[in-house]
């Protein structure tokens, strides 16, 4: 019987590397003075390490997998089985001078930092009164990410913290130290002893946010200044806060508030107050379960989708949807997943109205369950506002990308790759409701991001290039238009061939801008040879009316200018118009001397 051969087992223990192993396994032996339980998990981890953590690793160098914030990055590593003490691995494998990974890369160093802060803070507070907790973790803050603001941030405690010899020794070069043995213990990677002037400055905010997740720390919401700002700045974030800034004239008293509230904060001297730390809560891991029937109808469903087999395909995610919602309930994580992805095949069928109520449904639940500036939520408000788009609700499509924007700020920075996308989304949206010079700026930045992610010779920028040649066209400028068109083509025309459609499809556009480009270089050139004509003949008319003038005072007589001017007249050559009035010059410069305008007709086309 074949069937025997191909039997696999493989059961793992926590016993693995104890001395509480069971005795049966324990005198199993491989042959090199081991258990066969210790060289399962053995084998297990060598594979991880040899296999596993480099695949990740390279899925996140080619942005296969873009996570955009620490949660996301925690959740795909779980998902392929990686824990979290390979975290100093996959960073080692991520290149620092390259300047595609240098998001997700510190995005890695940025995890390794937030779980060592965790641990000292972890440390501070079981030496500390519980009275000061807020304290040292203002203190940790400030030292961590407040050093551009105030570099000496222990002088500012109260005297009951300065009594605290863990509180006073507190240096922001001392928290360096403890991070980067901490790191170098836990995840066995070494961080550059300037890590904080190379990798935090910049990104304090994100940084913040994932330390206070990691404790469980609640702030004050308020605007955080990592440095000194300008008064100015502060000003008008106080007039935005209290909603004064278009509310007309303001009275004394607010006057006197918005005076007060920017003085305080110009006085402030850290980053973030001790009073500013407003509660602890507790964190607790949960173990979420899962419906194996609910999860199988939904794979099933994708793949069906994937297939091209529509209907089946829905059917499947529809009757996955029924079952999410009575395992999990409505408002479950799981129960968005599933309406996220019912919402995308609806929109992949044309279905725009059915995809927006689907993804209006993801958005809600992922709000109530995960957070507004949870990654998930932040994708499905950028796919709702393709939806209201592709449905003409360009305007609330507009909203939802400013609002998607703003969360954005809270989680990342400005060169993750998935901005490009939604730079461009918008610049698309705007160019619909013909704002061109608007979407221009939106579609430049756009291909500033991917040409400085990507480089020149990239499909994705030379994509980019002809998306910024159409957006210039639309402007009018047709000389800028040519040049991305130019180089977008020539990047197709060497890399795919000639026969190639996008090569093509680039070369028509090409010909067509460049013919614009000529006839309005022509037109211009018409228009600056009519413009200096104009000026020329208005210094021969000031002229005229200069002798006219002197004439006249020396002959005594009013009637002797209208008699210079008919000499004038009829002394002057036949190509000569310096003689002509005002409003013939005009028509003679313009060409509407003897044209009229045409009448439209009364019905019909224009």
């Amino acid at each position: 019987d074949p069937l025997p051969e191909f039997e696999f087992s493989l059961d793992f223990s926590p016993d693995s590397f104890t001395p509480l192993q069971a005795r049966s396994q324990a005198n199993e032996d491989t042959g090199s003075g081991e258990s066969a339980m210790d060289a399962a998990v053995r084998s297990a981890s060598k594979f991880l390490r040899d296999v596993g953590v480099p695949a990740f690793a390279r899925e996140l160098a080619s942005y296969t997998t873009s996570p955009l914030s620490g949660d996301a990055l925690v959740t795909a590593m779980h998902q392929r089985g990686i824990n979290m003490r390979y975290l100093g691995a996959v960073a080692n494998l991520l290149p620092p001078d390259v300047e595609i990974v240098r998001n997700v890369r510190r995005l890695v160093v940025f995890e390794m930092v937030s779980r060592a802060v965790k641990h000292i803070i972890r440390g501070l507070f079981q030496t500390t009164p519980a009275h000061l907790h807020s304290e040292a973790f203002a203190l940790v803050l400030n030292a961590l990410v407040g050093t551009r603001r105030c570099a000496t941030p222990a002088e500012h405690l109260s005297a009951e913290a300065k009594a605290v010899p863990e509180l006073a020794a507190l240096t922001p070069a001392a928290l360096v130290d403890e991070i980067r043995a901490q790191v170098a213990l836990r995840f066995r990677f070494e961080l550059a002893a300037d890590f904080v002037e190379t990798t935090v400055a910049g990104n304090e905010r994100i940084l913040l946010r994932e330390v206070c997740q990691k404790i469980g720390a609640q702030l004050a919401l308020r605007q955080y200044h990592f440095e000194q700002p300008a008064e100015s700045d502060i000003y008008a974030e106080v007039m935005s806060s209290m909603a004064a800034g278009g509310s007309g004239k303001m009275t004394k008293s607010a006057k006197r508030l918005v005076r007060e509230r920017v003085d305080e904060i110009m006085q402030q001297k850290l980053v973030v107050e001790a009073d500013d730390v407003l509660n602890f809560i507790a964190l607790t891991k949960v173990s979420t379960h899962n419906s194996s029937f609910a999860d199988e109808a939904f794979e099933a469903g994708r793949m069906s989708l994937e297939q091209g087999q529509r209907q089946m395909g829905l059917e499947l995610l529809l009757e996955s949807l029924a079952l999410h919602e009575q395992t999990f309930g409505f408002l479950h994580a799981e129960s968005a997943r599933c309406y996220a992805v019912v919402s995308l095949a609806h929109y992949d069928a044309g279905e725009h109205e059915l995809a927006a109520d689907f993804m209006t449904k993801a958005v809600v639940i992922s709000e109530r369950t995960v957070g507004l500036d949870n990654p998930l939520t932040i994708h499905n408000y950028l796919n709702l506002a393709l939806y209201e788009h592709a449905r003409g609700k360009t305007l609330l499509a507009l909203r939802l990308m400013r609002h998607a924007m703003d969360l954005w700020g809270l989680v990342n920075s400005v060169d993750h790759p998935d901005l490009a996308t939604a730079h461009n989304n918008i610049g698309v949206m705007l160019q619909s409701l013909r704002l061109f010079e608007d979407a221009l700026g939106f579609i430049r930045s756009s291909y500033e991001i991917r040409l400085k992610l990507h480089g020149p010779d990239n499909v994705i920028v030379a994509n980019a290039q002809h998306a910024l040649a159409k957006a210039y066209a639309l402007t009018g400028d047709f000389k800028a238009a040519v040049q991305a068109e130019r180089d977008a083509h020539h990047y197709f025309s060497h890399a795919f061939g000639e026969e190639d459609p996008r090569t093509k499809e680039t070369a028509e556009w090409l010909a067509e801008l460049t013919f614009n480009a000529v006839r309005t270089a022509k037109l211009t050139k018409a228009a600056r040879e009519k413009l200096s004509q104009a000026a020329a003949i208005g210094s021969l008319i000031q002229m005229s009316r200069g002798s006219q003038d002197a004439a006249a005072a020396a002959n005594g007589d009013g009637a002797a200018a209208p008699e210079a001017a008919a000499a004038a007249a009829a002394t002057a050559p036949a190509s000569s118009k310096g003689h002509l009035p005002i409003d013939e010059l005009l028509k003679f410069i313009t060409g509407n001397s003897n044209r009229a305008d045409k009448p439209r007709p009364s019905g019909g086309k224009r």
